[in-house]
């Protein structure tokens, strides 16, 4: 157990926005002790390359790994292979959470039904406009002014 030391205050560290892919220039995941930019245990957003230090200002300075095994260099990087999580509240309080879970599931899955619909009519029109480089409307120039051939004129 690595107790507070009270010479620093940077005992937790959360950046949820995993969809920023890190263009906001900050560590994505969750870190404890250190600082924001280092912190001394740190799990990313996708356990790989976690970090997990002997000593920092916020808390009592302790190994956090197991020892290396013998001919092996001390390292504190590691990959997590699991995680257990636990939900902590009555069962109101999970029935909640499920049910918000569920509503974002049903917006994300109606944002990508609305996304998959196509306005046909719209999309023949950009084709026609010649907005996409397509030859597939170029019998009308091929065609127009021939005696037996009646186009109408869309413009």
């Amino acid at each position: 157990i690595c107790r507070p030391r009270g010479a620093g205050k940077n005992y937790m560290y959360c950046n949820s926005k995993a969809r920023s892919k890190g263009y906001d220039g900050q560590a994505h995941g969750i870190g404890f002790g250190g600082t924001v930019d280092c912190p001394r245990l740190f799990i990313s957003e996708t356990f790989e390359g976690c970090v997990a230090a002997s000593g920092d200002m916020t808390f009592k300075a302790g190994t956090l790994l197991p020892p290396p095994l013998p001919d092996t260099p001390a390292t504190k990087f590691f990959d997590i292979e699991s995680v257990e999580v636990w939900g902590v509240g009555g069962d109101d309080i999970v029935a909640e959470a499920l049910g918000s879970r569920d509503q974002q599931r049903q917006i994300a899955f109606a944002n990508i039904q609305k996304a998959r619909k196509v306005d046909k009519a719209q999309f023949l029109d950009d084709f026609n406009s010649g907005l996409f480089d397509s030859k597939a409307f170029a019998h009308k120039q091929q065609v127009n002014g021939r005696v037996d051939v009646c186009v109408p004129d869309d413009d």
